[in-house]
């Protein structure tokens, strides 16, 4: 009897713990806190909303109307250097506007890179008693979730035009991604995958059965997406993320030993998938290897790698000329046509190309100052990773580091949003 009792007491003493919730006490951050997941949910697919996003937020954060209080949770947040170096790159466009002759194109830089500057402002003024770590987890399966529904859409699209047509061109690169150019869905793809498995390295013992399996298909879908996408960066640095994490869970959580084999086994296979199948009637990767190897000075070519390699030698050509303060982010497209046609590089004139590597194109548009921050901007996220055992933080600075070395992802809107706001996140939720 006295044991009956006892156990109604601490059923009713459970009932009244406080449980995880959804909303906030406050308001103004459910406001926020909303606008974050839609952000997350679209990103994927376009990025237009995220500037009425931001716009929203920045109205409903002059709103609350709590500057002391903002102020001293910035601090709580982040240090000063932190805070220097997330806002940096906006800071960078400041510098290279006033060294651009070209006003009206340097301004453009101001609304690409806005996120840069809201992330963080935003981000890291918000307590973290409201912005959780739950939280910011709900955040990065909208993203994940998204972007796995995003794939199963273009899959559609793509088997229906080959059952119609018969042409298995459909089914990868840029005629498979239809709504976003395949090296950045490649990228949120590999993001997405890393986020669910580091999620499930976390719950495996206590997620239900059901969720499991769902969780192994969205997986398998985000891994078919980076194979279809066909963008050679996307493979290699999922593949190097493989073989970080079969260490990582291997000889850190060896307790794993399972999860390990099983990240070997999917490296294993995306390997011969790649080199020794059929499935699709291109191989990049090897065609890659083969034009670069065809490369010459008197003949430049004309495919992607060719025109990569002629961009990156030009740009290297102008920096030289302009150390040790850049062009300016205005300047920098013209330059590279001027010299493009002063040097002859055929297969560049007539086209607007950027240096289709950010490391270059920082250092042609902002100089030395420019590739120190640049650089400060990926290795303190690493330093910082390394330093707090966050996996899945290191998996996104090695995302950031490899991918923006093949693309300029900082001049384009779909590298700068999901770049600056995931940094941020990652970053408050390591602490």
């Amino acid at each position: 009897m006295n044991q009956t009792l006892e156990h109604i007491a601490q059923s009713l003493t459970a009932s009244k713990q406080p449980r995880k919730k959804l909303l906030s006490d406050n308001w103004h951050f459910n406001v926020f806190f909303f606008l974050l997941l839609a952000a997350a949910a679209t990103l994927p697919f376009s990025t237009w909303i995220m500037l009425p996003i931001a716009g929203i937020q920045l109205v409903n954060w002059i709103w609350e109307w709590n500057w002391k209080e903002k102020w001293n949770t910035l601090r709580e947040n982040a240090s000063p250097l932190t805070i220097f170096v997330l806002l940096s790159m906006y800071l960078l466009v400041i510098y290279g506007f006033f060294l651009s002759y070209n006003k009206s194109r340097a301004m453009a830089a101001f609304d690409c890179y806005l996120w840069f500057l809201v992330a963080p402002l935003f981000l890291l003024t918000q307590k973290r008693r409201n912005l959780t770590n739950s939280r910011i987890h709900m955040i990065f399966m909208f993203f994940a979730i998204s972007t796995v529904l995003h794939l199963c859409i273009i899959f559609f699209i793509a088997i229906r035009k080959y059952i119609q047509t018969g042409n298995d061109a459909f089914l990868y690169y840029q005629n498979f991604s239809v709504f976003r150019h395949p090296s950045y869905l490649a990228m949120y793809a590999t993001f997405s995958f890393y986020v669910m498995l580091d999620y499930l390295n976390k719950t495996h013992k206590s997620l239900p059965l059901y969720s499991k399996i769902g969780l192994y298909i969205a997986m398998a879908v985000l891994l078919a997406g980076v194979f279809f996408l066909q963008s050679k960066a996307g493979i290699l640095v999922f593949c190097i993320l493989a073989v970080v994490w079969f260490v990582y869970l291997l000889f850190i959580r060896s307790t794993n030993i399972a999860a390990a084999l099983s990240v070997v086994i999917v490296v294993t296979s995306i390997g011969i998938v790649l080199h020794e199948t059929q499935i699709l009637s291109v191989h990049r990767i090897k065609d890659s290897i083969e034009e670069v190897g065809k490369y010459t000075p008197e003949h430049l070519g004309s495919s992607s790698n060719q025109i990569r390699i002629t961009v990156w030698k030009s740009t290297l050509e102008i920096c030289k000329k302009n150390l040790p303060w850049g062009v300016g982010t205005g300047d920098a497209t013209d330059e590279l046509n001027v010299n493009a046609v002063k040097k002859n590089y055929t297969n560049l004139i007539g086209h607007h190309y950027n240096a289709h590597n950010q490391y270059l194109q920082t250092l042609l548009t902002t100089g030395i100052p420019g590739i120190i921050i640049l650089l400060t901007y990926c290795l303190y996220p690493l330093v910082i990773s390394i330093r707090k055992r966050n996996i899945l933080y290191q998996s996104f600075v090695l995302i950031l580091i490899l991918n923006i070395l093949v693309e300029s992802m900082f001049e384009v809107r779909a590298g700068v949003d999901f770049l600056a706001m995931m940094n941020v996140l990652l970053f408050l939720r390591s602490k």
